[in-house]
């Protein structure tokens, strides 16, 4: 995670801010949020690493604290509620599982 951040910072140091924006958001992101839908830290030690890791990436590309990013925490309850709800109203790979 931080080797990502730390080299999308060092090539894109120079860029405007939708280019550090972009170059986060396509090459950082994706790293923090992968097996979050298996994967979902609920305990604080393990939250607190990936949180740092997107502050520090939104501050880089918005050069101030906050950002208009998804949390990593509401993208993880998404990813989550997406199943249930596509099993619930019975759409077309979830049917077969649900007539079993």
């Amino acid at each position: 995670m931080h080797v990502a951040l730390h080299f999308v910072m060092r090539i894109v140091k120079n860029g405007n801010k939708n280019t550090k924006s972009l170059a986060c958001t396509s090459l950082v992101r994706p790293i923090l949020e992968y097996g979050a839908a298996y994967w979902d830290p609920y305990r604080e030690y393990q939250l607190s690493p990936l949180d740092r890791v997107q502050n520090k990436a939104a501050k880089f590309a918005h050069h101030w604290e906050g950002s208009d990013w998804e949390s990593l925490a509401q993208g993880r309850k998404i990813a989550r509620v997406c199943p249930l709800y596509k099993a619930y109203t019975g759409q077309k790979a979830w049917k077969a599982i649900g007539d079993r």
